[in-house]
């Protein structure tokens, strides 16, 4: 059997003979012919031609260009207008309210009133008055549930301005204090007789007089200065009075990448009293150098100072150098350091120490010989940092005070003395976990190591404070405060000899709000011990219980 595409291509043989034998011959040929299967006309593919049609153009231009000058400069008619200068507008200054008058009042019947009146804003000087009174009419209680009459009173009068010239600074101020308390902590059943108020006042009297002149030089190759001399009066109502007078300058020039300086003091003090006096003059010159990098900072000098009282002349060395390591720029650094210092116990400074101390007690100055410290400071974070402090001291003649017992009441204190090793931890974290809020915690650890005394007497192991801060959008600010302390020991002497008891630690909370009605005018309220806790910060004068303080500010 033939392939069926053999036969197709025979087929066509036979057709085209067939066409091209009849085109060459008349002759009509009958035959006969056998188609074995029907026709199937197959057309090939088509092949179509690629070339694409072009047209070349045999006419070729070429351009010809010329170029004409004309050597005659051009004149432009274009005028220039003058304009005016620019000029830089001043930002608009905000309203300054530096004058406020407060007025307040609050149980045990305590009025208060305070006024400041300050000049705003100039370029050459500023003045400022400063006054206010604060004053208690209350009772207390007492051991044996008698009540006393314990009030207080402060009036104060400041005055103060300062000429602000090209390079430097002088200043003037003077002022006036007046205060009065009261030897309330006795035990009434003691005596024959009934005390009256006036029989347990006292009363402590300050006039100052502060003068200065310091040079405000930006270029530190400047030999930069401040001078400054104080007098200060202070009298008790049994006539026991003091005069002080300090006069002390620092003096600093910059060279050779090194700040070097010397601070120059001279102390006079005058205590004078019905039965006893006292003189008492400290000179002291302190030369310092200070280097500073980026990776360290350095401080260094020596204290040199001259005791003199009555007469008898005391001289102390006193080394003050510091060294602070920038470990990680304001997020560890790390710093020592060793120190001294002379610390000079006046009238005036024990006195608003302690108030109820013995009138014309005169307590012996206390010689810090010797203070090692180190500690850290930084920041964990953009609203938390931290600091701690790590102290050992060496103190000679540190003060501590006793009751009076040489008459019945007891209601006095006087001093006793002992050579103390001091060590101290202080701690402090400060964070702002919201832009309204602020909260700070700090603390302290002391450890006495006595010599003769058998306690620190009124010192506590510890104390603590808790401080919180919000603000909101300076219409409402509130504050807390916690204030604590460990238990303290107490020493009293009777007919047999030396007595020690103890006090209870101390936990004071005080809240306070504020809501400003307008920028100028604003209402306060404030609790003082909201526990009402009778707490006692010196022996035998409990203090006063749950105190409320309204009232009202205007700022002019």
């Amino acid at each position: 059997m033939f392939n069926m595409s053999i036969i197709k291509r025979a087929t066509g043989i036979i057709l085209l003979l067939m066409i091209l034998f009849n085109g060459f011959s008349q002759e009509r040929i009958k035959k006969e012919v056998r188609v074995v299967q029907p026709y199937a006309p197959e057309l090939s593919d088509a092949f179509k031609i690629s070339l694409l049609p072009s047209i070349e153009d045999t006419v070729k231009l070429s351009p010809d260009f010329v170029y004409k000058t004309d050597p005659r400069p051009y004149s432009s008619e274009y005028s220039v207008k003058p304009i005016k200068a620019a000029r830089l507008l001043a930002d608009p200054l905000t309203r300054l309210y530096g004058s406020y008058l407060k007025l307040g009042i609050g149980n045990y019947l305590t009025p208060l009133a305070e006024l400041s009146i300050y000049k705003k804003r100039s370029k050459d000087y500023s003045l400022g008055v400063y006054a206010r009174h604060i004053s208690s009419h209350g009772k207390v209680k007492l051991k044996n549930n008698e009540k006393v009459f314990a009030g207080y009173g402060n009036d104060e009068l400041d005055l103060y301005g300062k000429r602000i010239y090209d390079n430097s600074v002088l200043s003037i101020s003077t002022g006036i204090n007046d205060q009065s308390i009261y030897y309330y902590g006795y035990d009434p059943a003691i005596g024959d007789t009934v005390l009256e108020k006036e029989d347990i006042k006292q009363n402590f009297l300050n006039l100052n007089v502060q003068l200065g002149y310091h040079t405000s030089y930006v270029d530190s190759g400047h030999l930069n200065y401040n001078i400054q001399v104080k007098y200060n009066y202070f009298a008790d109502k049994f006539s026991y009075t003091e005069n002080n007078v300090l006069a002390y300058g620092e003096f600093s020039l910059f060279r050779e990448n090194t700040l070097f300086g010397i601070d120059l003091s001279y102390n006079y003090i005058d205590e004078t009293g019905i039965v006893a006096a006292r003189k008492n003059d400290i000179i002291q010159v302190s030369p310092w150098f200070k280097k500073k990098t980026s990776e360290w900072d350095l401080k260094g000098g020596l204290d040199i100072l001259f005791d003199v009282v009555n007469d008898d002349v005391s001289t102390y060395f006193y080394p003050h150098t510091r060294l602070q390591f920038n470990v990680a720029e304001h997020i560890f650094n790390a710093y020592f350091g060793i120190s001294g210092k002379l610390e000079v116990n006046n009238f005036q400074k024990i006195a608003l120490e302690n108030p109820f101390i013995k009138s014309g007690l005169q307590v012996k100055n206390s010689n810090h010989k010797l203070n090692i410290y180190g500690g850290l400071l930084g920041n964990i974070s953009t609203s938390l940092s931290y600091g701690l402090i790590v102290s050992y001291k060496l103190v000679d003649d540190m003060y501590f005070y006793v009751n009076d017992t040489s008459d019945n009441l007891g209601n006095q204190f006087y001093t006793e003395y002992d050579d103390v090793q001091l060590t101290t931890v202080y701690g402090e974290i400060m964070t702002r976990p919201l832009d309204q809020l602020s909260l700070t915690i700090s603390g302290n650890y002391y450890k006495y190591t006595m010599t003769s005394q058998d306690r620190p007497w009124h010192k506590p192991a510890w104390d603590l404070t808790v401080s919180a801060r919000y603000n909101l959008r300076d219409k409402i600010l509130v504050n807390v405060d916690i204030i604590g302390s460990g238990k303290r020991y107490v020493k009293s002497y009777d007919l047999f000899g030396a007595n020690e008891s103890s006090l209870n630690g101390i936990i004071d909370i005080n809240f306070g709000m504020e809501y400003r009605y307008t920028k100028n005018l604003s209402a306060f309220l404030r609790f003082y011990n909201l526990t009402s806790s009778r707490y006692q910060k010196w022996n035998q004068y409990p203090g006063h219980g749950l105190t409320i303080m309204g009232g009202i500010t205007y700022s002019l």
